[in-house]
């Protein structure tokens, strides 16, 4: 694997190619982003490209010299991981760190340390970490991960090169997913819109049998009738009660009313992410007017705000099925 084997980040590629080839490597960096975007992987890759053996390469790695695949099996003496050990990342970790950076590395041409969600740092381990970061090492290279930058101590973020990792655009995913995983159009589309800008995002409901559930919830919507409290309180269960599970229903719900918005001005099936529940789109549309059709986005909207400040989530569910129009 190279640089050029990751999808989707290429203005990211491109400035960290330009450092390898000016030999300009900082000594720590931050990659923050939405979760599975690809911040781990193509810190590996820079790693991999930093210490790659064969001259020629001298912005890019080439995966085949010994360093490369002791990199990408998770076997170099100077490149290390450092996680979590429950919810925290401890201030041992962070000692182990310090040790290590006092010593040449064995092979690298740098000793590499990737925090993996750096924002779990305890307040220990992050004034270690801070100490390191004013006192660099040249022959040592920090990247920290974290999908909360917020989290992190702002001293800690102004020493390092800090690149933002945006979601990708769904059509980006989508073609990710048709030409590199060989999937259906239909599917890829669907879980392209709902993956969040995340590929590993739409890896993982591909694994999840999203689509299964997403016809389950359809056909759940389909019998509920705003006249009967109980087919509502049957719906609004149904979303679950695990924040994962309940915001994957409201994406895909969220996709279904704006296919019936589109549905209602345009009428062109092809331009619809749920294609495969056309004529349900179609029934939707035709008794529904397009504020009605706005009104339920903004309902499906402001639960999924509501729930991310851990409130009830069965109260908030209920809520938004009691003023959904049907």
């Amino acid at each position: 694997m190279s640089f050029g084997d990751i999808y989707g980040h290429e203005k990211k590629i491109e400035i960290l190619k330009k450092t390898l080839a000016q030999k300009r490597t900082g000594h720590a960096y931050l990659f923050s982003g939405i979760p599975a975007i690809g911040k781990r992987t193509l810190a590996l890759e820079f790693i991999k490209a930093i210490n790659c053996e064969r001259s020629e390469s001298v912005s890019d790695s080439c995966g085949e010299c010994a360093s490369c695949r002791k990199i990408q099996h998770a076997s170099h003496p100077d490149v290390f991981l450092v996680e979590a050990e429950g919810q925290y990342i401890r201030i041992d970790s962070i000692r182990e760190m310090q040790k290590r950076i006092t010593c040449k590395p064995l092979e690298a041409r740098m000793r590499s340390f990737i925090i993996d969600d750096a924002d779990k740092m305890n307040d220990q381990a992050a004034n270690a970490l801070l100490k390191m970061l004013e006192e660099p090492s040249p022959s040592n290279i920090l990247i920290l991960v974290t999908a909360r930058p917020y989290y992190l101590l702002s001293t800690i973020i102004s020493r390092c090169q800090h690149m933002r990792f945006n979601p990708l655009d769904s059509e980006k995913v989508a073609r990710f997913l048709i030409s590199r995983m060989n999937m259906d159009n239909q599917k890829a589309i669907l879980l392209a819109s709902l993956s969040g800008g995340s590929i590993g995002n739409a890896l993982e409901l591909d694994k999840e049998d999203i689509v299964d559930y997403r016809n389950e919830l359809l056909k759940l919507l389909s019998t509920t009738n705003r006249e009967d409290p109980f087919s509502l309180i049957k719906f609004a269960s149904f979303l679950g009660q695990k924040k994962k599970e309940i915001r994957q229903g409201l994406n895909i719900l969220n996709s279904f009313f704006r296919d019936v918005l589109v549905f209602k001005e345009i009428k062109q099936k092809e331009m619809l992410i749920n294609q495969d529940n056309s004529s349900f789109i179609a029934d939707f549309a035709a008794r529904l007017s397009g504020e009605q059709i706005l009104q339920n986005i903004a309902q499906v909207e402001k639960a999924g705000q509501i729930l991310e400040q851990n409130v009830n989530k069965s109260l908030t569910l209920e809520t938004m099925a009691f003023k959904l129009n049907y």
